[in-house]
C-alpha cells in the first residue's frame, strides 16, 4: 500500500510539473513574437543566414544577406542572445542594413497584440498543440488499458517526450531558456526510449533487441552532452567556441542514436525475414525510416556539419507522428497491417509524383526567379514540398475514391456486380448456346447498343457467317476477314460499327460477339471497355472448356457408334471424368469461395464487435452477417453434394448412412436403411456409384414419389453386391417410366449400373410405389482385353 501511495504522489507531482511547464511554454509562444532569423558572424559583423517560415522577419521585409547593425538601440555585438545563440529573438528593435545599402529600423511588439500571422500561429502553436493533445490522449488510453505492461509504459513516455519536444520547439525558436533546455534534454532521449520500448515489446517474442551495455553507453554519452548544453544555456561558464563543439556532439548523438535504431532494425529484419516476425520488423523498420529520415537528413545532418537546415523543422517534424501511430497500433492490435501492400502503393505514388513535381518546381522557380534570386537549397525545398504534397494527394484521392466513389458513381460499380453475376451464371453453363445466351443477356442489361450478334469467322474458307446483306454487315465481315490473322482469344477488336469480343477458337474458326454501336451515339467509355475486356476473358475461358468437352463427347459418341451399343468402359470413363470434375469443383469452391466468405464473415464480425455502431447500421450489418452465414452454409452443402468428404475412408455402409441422415433432415418421408455386414472392402469406384445411386433415388423420391416410407437394403453376397430400393409412393406406369428416364434421373442410374457391368430392374404400378433392384459384380472384367485400355478407376482418385 505504501508503494502505491508513493507511486501516486510521484505521478501527481510529475503531472503538476508537466502542467506548469506547458503553461509557461504556451504563455511564451503567445507573448513573445517569433522573429525567425538565423545569424552568422563574419569579420565582427552579423549577417542574416536563414529565415524561418512564418516568422516576423519575413513580414517586416528582412532578407537573407542583410546586416544586423543594432539591436535595441545598441551595437549588435552587445546583444546577449546574438552573442550566445546567434539569434535576435526577444529584441524590440533591430536596425538592418539591406543588401542594396538602405537601412531600416524594424520593431517587434511583445505581448498579445494581434500581429501574429495565421501561418505563425499554425506552425508555432496550433500544430504543436494538436500533436501534444494527440500524444497525451494516446498515453492516457495506454495507461488505462495497459498500465501493468512495461512496454506500454515505455511507449507512453515515448509519446510524452515527442509531444513535449515538438511543443517546446516553438519556445526554443524564441531563444527561451526553458524551451532550449527541454529540446537539449528531450530530443536525445527519443532514440533511447525507442530502444527501451523495442526491448520490452520484443520480450513477448523471446527476442533481445539491444544489450544493456549498449543502452548504458548510449544513455551515458547522451547525459554528458545534455549536461554540457544545459550548463551553456543557463551559465556563462562555457565559451561559445567550445559550445559549438558540444552542440556538434549533440547533433552527432541524435544521428548515432537514429542510425543505431535503423541498423538494429535492419539486422533483426534480415535475421527474421523468413519467420513469422518478418512483417513486424518490416513495419517497424519502415515506420522508423519514414519518421526520422526527413528530420535527420534535412535538419540534424546539415547542422552537424555547420550548414543551414535544408528544410525548416516545421515541415520535417510532423513525420515523427508516424512512430506513435504505428507503435500504438502494434501494442493495442492483435493483427498487423499489410506493410507489403502499403509499400507497393508508396512506390507507385512516389513514381507517379516525381515528374509532375519536377515540372511544377521548374515552373515555380522560373516565376520566382523573375522577381528575386533563388538558391539551389530553396529549389530543393520547393521540390520536396511539392513532391510530398502530390504523393499525399494521390494517397488521399485513392482513399476518397474507395469510400465515396461507389456512392457517387453507382453506375460504375454496376459493372463489378455484372461481373460477379456473370461469373456465377457461367459456372452452370454446359453448352455453347447457353454461354451465348448468358453473355447476350448481360450485355443487353448494361449497354444501350443496337445489336448483339454471334459470328463465326472461318479463316480457311474466308467466310463470316451468319451475315446479312446490309452495308454495315458486309463491311464488318470484310473487316474481320482482313484482321483474322491478328485475332486473339479473349481480346477485344474495334470494328467499323461497334466492337468485337473474341470468345474462342476452333482450329481455323473464330467465334466473335459483335456488339453494335451505342443507341445514344456515344463512344464506349473506359469503364465500359474494361468491363467488356474482362467479360471477353471470362467467356473465352468457358468457351475453350466447352470446346474441349464437346470434342471429347464427339469422340466418345463416335466410338460408341462403332460399337453399336453403349460400351460399359465408355460409360465408366464418362462417370469417372464427371466425378473428377465434381471433386475439382468442390475443392475450388472450398479453397477459394468458401474461404473468402469465411474471411469476410470474420472481418465483419470483428468490425461489429470492435467499433461503436448506430442501431440502424448495426442491424443492417447483422443482416449482412446472417446472409453471409447462409451463403457459407450453401457453399458447404454444395461441396458435400459434389464430393462427399472421406467417401473411401467411410466405406459403403457409412457413406449411405451419411446421405440417409442428411436426407432425413431435409425430406418429409421416413427412411429404413437395412445394411448387412460387408466382408470385403469395395473400391472407391463402386462406393461412389452406390452413393450416387442412393442420392439420385432419394432425390427422385422427394420430388415425385409422395412416399411416407423408403426402405433401402444393401448387402454383399457371394460374388455380387445386392441393393434394393422400395417406397410406398404413388408409383407410376412402367411404360411411361421408361419414356421419362431422362427427366427423372433414373436413366443416369441405369447407365451407372451398366458401366459397372451390373443389372437393374424397375417394378412399379400406379398407387403401388416403386421398387428398384440392383446387382453389381464384385469384380469388373472390362479392361485392357476389350479396349486395349488400362482400367480407368484411377480417374476417381
Amino acid at each position: 500500500m505504501r508503494n502505491i501511495h508513493i507511486k501516486g504522489i510521484v505521478t501527481s507531482l510529475f503531472l503538476l510539473i508537466l502542467s506548469a511547464v506547458l503553461l509557461y511554454l504556451t504563455l511564451t509562444i503567445i507573448r513573445e513574437p517569433f522573429i525567425g532569423l538565423e545569424v552568422r558572424e563574419n569579420g565582427g559583423k552579423y549577417f542574416v543566414e536563414a529565415i524561418e517560415p512564418a516568422g516576423q522577419a519575413i513580414v517586416k521585409g528582412i532578407a537573407i544577406g542583410d546586416e544586423i547593425v543594432e539591436v535595441n538601440g545598441k551595437a549588435a555585438d552587445e546583444y546577449h542572445y546574438l552573442n550566445k545563440f546567434f539569434s535576435v529573438e526577444k529584441a524590440q528593435t533591430v536596425l538592418v542594413m539591406h543588401n542594396d545599402g538602405t537601412p531600416a529600423l524594424v520593431s517587434f511588439s511583445k505581448g498579445w497584440n494581434g500581429e501574429h500571422s495565421a501561418s505563425e500561429l499554425l506552425i508555432q502553436l496550433y500544430l504543436p498543440l494538436i500533436s501534444l493533445v494527440l500524444f497525451t490522449g494516446l498515453s492516457t488510453f495506454l495507461y488505462r488499458k495497459r498500465k501493468d505492461d512495461r512496454a506500454a509504459l515505455m511507449l507512453m513516455l515515448f509519446f510524452v517526450i515527442i509531444g513535449l519536444s515538438y511543443y517546446s520547439s516553438a519556445a526554443s525558436y524564441r531563444s527561451d531558456l526553458v524551451g532550449y533546455s527541454i529540446m537539449y534534454v528531450a530530443l536525445p532521449f527519443i532514440p533511447s526510449l525507442f530502444l527501451l520500448f523495442m526491448n520490452s515489446y520484443l520480450k513477448r517474442y523471446d527476442v533481445d533487441f539491444i544489450s544493456k551495455s549498449w543502452m548504458i553507453g548510449l544513455f551515458g554519452i547522451s547525459g554528458i552532452v545534455q549536461l554540457g548544453c544545459l550548463i551553456y544555456v543557463w551559465t556563462d561558464l562555457i565559451p561559445g567556441k567550445i559550445f559549438l563543439f558540444i552542440r556538434m556532439i549533440y547533433y552527432g548523438t541524435l544521428l548515432v542514436g537514429n542510425f543505431l535504431c535503423i541498423v538494429l532494425l535492419i539486422k533483426k529484419y534480415l535475421f527474421y525475414r523468413n519467420t513469422k516476425l518478418n512483417s513486424l520488423f518490416k513495419i517497424t523498420l519502415t515506420s522508423h525510416i519514414v519518421a526520422f529520415t526527413p528530420f535527420t537528413v534535412m535538419n540534424v545532418l546539415p547542422l552537424f556539419f555547420g550548414y543551414s537546415q535544408i528544410l525548416p523543422a516545421a515541415f520535417t517534424a510532423p513525420f515523427l507522428f508516424v512512430l506513435p501511430v504505428v507503435y500504438f497500433y502494434l501494442l493495442t492490435s492483435n493483427q498487423l497491417f499489410d506493410i507489403d501492400f502499403i509499400l507497393s502503393r508508396f512506390r507507385y505514388y512516389t513514381s507517379l509524383a516525381i515528374i509532375p513535381a519536377i515540372i511544377i518546381t521548374f515552373v515555380l522557380t522560373a516565376i520566382m526567379k523573375s522577381q528575386s534570386s533563388i538558391s539551389w537549397i530553396m529549389m530543393f525545398q520547393i521540390f520536396t514540398i511539392v513532391y510530398i504534397g502530390i504523393t499525399l494527394f494521390l494517397y488521399v484521392k485513392e482513399q476518397i475514391d474507395h469510400k465515396f466513389r461507389p456512392k457517387l458513381f453507382k453506375s460504375m460499380y454496376s459493372y463489378q456486380d455484372s461481373l460477379d453475376r456473370f461469373s456465377r451464371k457461367i459456372a452452370r453453363v454446359m453448352k455453347r448456346a447457353d454461354l451465348e445466351e448468358v453473355l447476350k443477356q448481360e450485355l443487353n442489361e448494361l449497354l444501350p447498343v443496337n445489336r448483339i450478334d454471334f459470328l463465326l469467322v472461318d479463316q480457311a474458307e474466308a467466310v463470316v457467317k451468319p451475315i446479312g446483306e446490309t452495308a454495315e454487315e458486309q463491311g464488318t465481315a470484310i473487316f474481320l476477314l482482313q484482321v483474322s490473322e491478328t485475332l486473339k482469344v479473349g481480346e477485344m477488336v474495334e470494328l467499323p460499327h461497334g466492337l468485337g469480343l473474341v470468345m474462342g477458337r476452333q482450329r481455323s474458326k473464330y467465334h466473335i460477339v459483335w456488339i453494335g454501336s451505342k443507341t445514344n451515339h456515344t463512344r464506349f467509355n473506359s469503364d465500359e471497355l474494361r468491363w467488356l475486356k474482362t467479360m471477353a476473358n471470362y467467356a473465352s475461358i468457358v468457351f475453350e472448356n466447352l470446346y474441349l468437352i464437346e470434342g471429347l463427347i464427339e469422340d466418345l459418341e463416335s466410338e460408341v457408334q462403332k460399337e453399336q451399343t453403349t460400351s460399359p468402359w465408355v460409360l465408366r470413363l464418362l462417370f469417372c471424368l464427371s466425378e473428377n470434375e465434381r471433386r475439382k469443383l468442390a475443392a475450388d469452391l472450398h479453397d477459394s469461395a468458401l474461404q473468402d466468405q469465411l474471411l469476410w464473415y470474420r472481418k465483419l464480425e470483428s468490425l461489429i464487435m470492435d467499433h461503436p455502431l448506430s442501431d440502424k447500421l448495426g442491424q443492417e450489418l447483422e443482416d449482412i452477417k446472417e446472409g453471409l452465414l447462409d451463403v457459407i452454409h450453401q457453399i458447404r452443402e454444395t461441396c458435400n453434394e459434389l464430393r462427399p468428404p472421406l467417401l473411401k475412408e467411410m466405406g459403403v455402409v457409412e457413406a449411405v448412412e451419411s446421405i440417409v441422415e442428411h436426407s432425413q433432415m431435409r425430406d418429409n418421408f421416413a427412411i429404413d436403411f437395412r445394411p448387412k455386414m460387408f466382408h470385403r472392402e469395395l473400391n472407391e469406384e463402386q462406393i461412389t456409384a452406390i452413393y450416387r445411386i442412393v442420392q439420385e433415388l432419394l432425390r427422385n423420391a422427394a420430388k415425385h414419389a409422395q412416399a411416407n416410407l423408403v426402405t433401402l437394403e444393401l448387402e454383399q453376397r457371394k460374388d455380387e453386391i445386392y441393393f434394393r430400393y422400395v417406397d410406398d409412393g404413388k408409383g407410376m406406369d412402367v411404360d411411361y417410366m421408361k419414356a421419362s428416364f431422362e427427366h427423372m434421373g433414373l436413366s443416369g442410374i441405369k447407365e451407372r449400373v451398366t458401366s459397372l457391368e451390373g443389372e437393374i430392374s424397375f417394378r412399379s404400378k400406379l398407387g403401388n410405389g416403386l421398387e428398384v433392384v440392383i446387382s453389381l459384380p464384385e469384380t469388373i472384367t472390362t479392361g485392357r482385353s476389350e479396349r486395349g485400355l488400362m482400367r480407368d478407376s484411377y480417374l476417381i482418385g
